[in-house]
């Protein structure tokens, strides 16, 4: 590159040249600058603006960001090409499948702003899964600069109400005069927004009334975080299935691609084993004593998480290693928390959350954390039959997103759609082991915030089926970085010429062991406990924060490859050196390379076609046909660039 890309952050220098400037007040309100005040660029930095005092100004948070929301709205790479996409559509209806975190709802606004504009469309309409979001919604489109209003549960004139431009309502709020009411507001040209439209199979009703209120509408837009297949019994109107029963998506943005574009952290997931003790009154022995079987006592069973096991097995075996009481949840909580001071160590608000089974467990868990940490985090409970429940959830959702406080439980309230991008280690305590709900919780901790490095953690238990989804959601990120390989190779050229069990009534849990680590799986790949130990070993050494242990394993294969030792600890003998082949080597430098070339399109504004071109001028090889030292090179080009 013949020139090195502007800085986006003002360096600690300038920041202390733009305080002094303002002297010490808010450049826009006039108040006293208070700890994590902002420095402003003027001209914003996506415009072209410099990182330099001349275009800095010292504000509070507050005039900050009402000043963001001034801004033209800006789309990411991949927003960009599912609006082309959903006008070359020319269709009433377009499914568009985007990991979580990836930006639906602002791709959606966007939407909805240009056909508003084109006088396509005189409304919007926006139908939720849940209270919390719909308030949610129409908070974002607000900022946006369109106003809908949220319609609360029982109220008749909010659909067409006055002074907006729309409404945001629940599937829920569709059954009975709801859908008829929504329905009459669609008599003017509407564009429809259905967020997590699979909800409408959640059952057969809530899919017939979504398809009378919303049917007049001039296009729906169907929104979802990941695929599913057709359920017979309660089919979801406006979208379309192939002839094995699998939703056809109009546009998918998936997690790898996500990732490697630098809109979604990379998440690592970390398997804990142990051993589970309970009794099964299904599998009966004779007592002492007993003849012709005709009475007996319950078998005990015993069993490690890790093991093949029967499904009633491993749901009985999660049953009882989620007791609070026996060792194995304290120990996890004890791991998480400890994750995440390591984390606010870089990140001083980030969060953590535990997905619980029941309420019963969620109060259990609650008492746990508390004894390790002195505060008492809140329980997260929604009942969508109990709507002051709901609204007293929403607001300590609101109050948890908005704060600094460590932990939140949730049951059933936390899943998708729900932002709080300050979480960043999350506790799976959860029977349910469908990938649609696994990726919503995954969802949950990948979603970024500005000049924000970090990898989130999930605690998970090392039963076979979440190892499962957990290795696809990795394998998904490893071929979109083969995929990148192969696209920068082609650019080169051009150059030259992816259901749970209820609680059992019946077994009763016996005990179950503290929870042991087993593996790690990032980016495509295990680590093991051993390698883990070593790497947080050697950041200790290096100064840099255990959190980022996950992340030097890789290098650490490759000093070992080279003939490096690294150390248990200072005072130890040489652990044993572990050979890695040159084949493997060359592999994760070539992913790491596609990585750091897609964050640097992403984040200077450029398309990957000028990255590689620019790389070629700095005097790197063709990525195809690059030995391991020229990778090493390339590596540390891009990384100057990125400002790393």
């Amino acid at each position: 590159m013949t020139a090195a890309p502007a800085r986006r952050r003002f360096g600690s220098g300038e920041r202390a040249a733009l305080y002094l400037a303002a002297d010490g007040r808010c450049q826009r309100c006039g108040a006293v600058l208070q700890p994590g005040w902002h420095s402003d660029h003027i001209t914003p930095y996506s415009a072209g603006g410099p990182t330099d005092v001349i275009n800095g100004q010292a504000l509070c948070p507050s005039c900050n960001q009402r000043k963001g929301t001034q801004q033209p709205m800006q789309l990411r790479q991949w927003q960009r090409r599912a609006v082309d996409a959903f006008y070359a559509a020319n269709s009433d209806n377009f499914l568009v499948s985007a990991t979580p975190g990836a930006g639906k709802t602002k791709f959606s606004l966007y939407l909805a702003q240009e056909l508003m504009a084109q006088g396509a469309v005189e409304r919007v309409v926006v139908v939720a899964p849940s209270d919390n979001l719909r308030v949610q919604w129409a908070d974002e489109a607000a900022a946006a600069g369109l106003k809908l209003f949220p319609v609360p549960p029982g109220d008749t004139d909010g659909y067409s109400k006055a002074g907006y431009v729309g409404c945001v309502v629940t599937y829920q709020q569709l059954l009975g005069t709801g859908g008829s009411l929504l329905r009459h507001a669609l008599r003017r040209p509407t564009f429809v927004i259905l967020d997590e439209v699979h909800h409408a199979g959640d059952n057969k009703s809530w899919g017939e009334a979504l398809r009378q209120a919303v049917e007049p509408a001039v296009h729906r837009l169907c929104l979802t975080g990941t695929p599913w297949r057709r359920d017979a019994t309660s089919p979801i109107p406006f979208v379309r299935y192939d002839e094995n029963g699998t939703v056809l998506v109009d546009y998918a943005y998936e997690y790898g691609t996500a990732v490697a574009d630098g809109v979604c952290r990379r998440i690592e997931f970390h398997a804990y084993d142990g051993e589970a003790r309970w009794t099964d009154p299904s599998r009966m022995r004779r007592s002492a004593g007993e003849e012709n079987g005709k009475s007996g006592i319950s078998t005990e069973v015993t069993a490690k998480l890790g093991a093949n096991m029967a499904e009633e097995d491993v749901s009985a075996a999660l049953d009882t290693v989620y007791e609070p009481k026996y060792a194995w949840m304290p120990s996890i909580l004890a791991q998480a928390d400890e994750m995440l001071s390591e984390v606010r160590e870089d990140v001083p608000d980030a969060a953590g959350l535990v997905v619980a089974e029941r309420q019963w467990l969620a109060k259990g868990y609650a008492d746990l954390l508390e004894q390790i940490t002195g505060t008492r985090p809140p329980v997260v409970v929604s009942d969508p039959r109990n709507d002051p429940g709901s609204r007293i959830a929403k607001a300590q959702i609101d109050n948890f997103r908005k704060g600094s406080s460590r932990w939140i439980i949730a049951v059933k309230m936390i899943s998708e759609g729900v932002d709080i991008p300050r979480l960043a280690v999350g506790v799976y305590a959860s029977k349910t082991q469908t990938p649609l709900f696994y990726r919503q919780v995954v969802g949950r901790f990948v979603r970024t915030r500005p000049d924000e490095e970090i990898n989130a953690r999930l605690l998970i238990p090392a039963v076979p089926e979440l190892m499962r989804h957990a290795r696809e959601i990795e394998e998904e990120l490893r071929h979109q970085l083969e995929i990148a390989a192969e696209e920068a190779e082609k650019a080169d050229r051009e150059n030259d010429g992816a259901s749970g069990q209820g609680m059992l009534d019946f077994r009763t849990p016996l005990s179950a062991s503290e929870s042991v680590f087993d593996r790690a799986i990032l980016s495509g790949d295990e680590v093991s406990a051993e390698e883990l130990a070593a790497a947080q070993e050697r950041a200790r050494q290096l100064g840099i924060p255990k959190m980022y242990a996950a992340n030097l394993v890789p290098l650490l294969r490759a000093q070992a490859a080279q003939g490096d030792v690294v150390t248990a600890s200072a005072e130890q003998a040489p652990a044993r050196r572990t050979e890695i082949p040159h084949y493997r080597r060359e592999k994760l430098l070539r992913q790491e390379v596609e990585t750091l070339a897609r964050k640097a399109s992403y984040r200077l504004g450029r398309p990957p076609k000028e990255i590689n071109i620019e790389l070629l001028r700095a005097g790197h090889p063709k990525r195809s046909k690059a030995t391991v030292e020229e990778l090493e090179a390339m590596r540390r080009t891009l990384i100057g660039w990125l400002g790393q």
